[in-house]
């Protein structure tokens, strides 16, 4: 794992016109971390360096994306459901997120983890251009999905995340369960679907994700938002929501985000996704 922490000046003077050469600041700090960098080093520096300059990326111009709040950004600093008090730690607009406390206890995030140990497999990806799943090297975790009620501690949890996120449990994909291991990660990427993937007769296009931390990860294996220069740091039991599509049919292309590599111990996290209508 990369040690790197330290950028010289003429280096800093390359990152910033190349930057604005329209290069994406992810594929800058993922080239860092490749040439020995410290993955949090890489990732910071470029947060730092894209605050302070006026970026022109090489996106393709679109109508802005309009933000709206979803009900769960309109609870207040603590949300309350049927079976605990969950504690907001912070927030951000744009893109918006809400990192949340006490989301799972212990013994549930425990019991995920010995529930999901067995059944393990190579975790896969979207196409941008089919829409099947594959694998991908940008993504190197392994994972298992649970069916919707599967078992009495996924049927009480589903009815946890409803009651957080205010949509219907029949809107959520099945649990995910992921696990990443020293150095596995999963690059920059968006949670929605293309949209000339989305399939409008199995609930539609992805509008949030609840990514839950099932275990304290001794170094690296954060979350890391580039565009709005966030990165959370996994604690066991807390979560991170983030929301990414509005009534308008828009998606917002800030919330593009990644895993950055296990650098000591493992990562266990479990992924919900939202559509914008019932799957079933």
């Amino acid at each position: 794992m990369g040690t790197i922490k330290q950028m010289s000046n003429e280096l800093r003077d390359w990152i910033i016109e190349t930057l604005h050469s329209g290069v994406s600041p992810v594929v800058i700090a993922d080239g860092l971390v490749k040439k020995g960098f410290n993955p949090r080093y890489a990732y910071e520096s470029l947060f730092q360096i894209v605050g302070s300059e006026a970026i022109q990326t090489s996106e393709v111009e679109t109508a802005p994306y309009y933000y709206e709040t979803p009900e769960i950004g309109r609870k207040g600093n603590t949300i309350y459901t049927s079976d605990r008090e969950i504690n907001i730690l912070s927030r951000v607009e744009k893109p918006f997120i809400l990192h949340l406390d006490h989301v799972l206890s212990d013994e549930e995030c425990e019991q995920l983890i010995r529930l999901s140990s067995a059944r393990l497999t190579p975790s896969k990806v979207v196409d941008s251009v089919t829409g099947e799943e594959r694998q991908a090297p940008g993504r190197t975790s392994k994972g298992v999905y649970y069916s919707l009620m599967e078992n009495p501690l996924i049927a009480r949890l589903e009815k946890r995340f409803e009651e957080i996120t205010s949509y219907p449990i029949e809107n959520g994909e099945g649990l995910q369960v992921l696990n990443y291991l020293v150095g596995e990660e999963y690059k920059a990427h968006f949670d929605y679907f293309p949209t000339n993937k989305v399939d409008h007769q199995k609930g539609g296009q992805r509008i949030g994700t609840l990514l839950l931390y099932l275990n304290d990860v001794e170094e690296g294996g954060e979350t890391v938002f580039p565009k709005a220069g966030v990165s959370v740091v996994p604690k066991k039991g807390s979560a991170v929501y983030f929301h990414y599509a509005n009534s308008m049919g828009q998606v917002d292309r800030m919330s593009v985000h990644s895993s950055i590599p296990v650098a000591k111990g493992e990562k266990w996290v479990a992924t919900k996704w939202i559509r914008e209508k019932g799957i079933y």
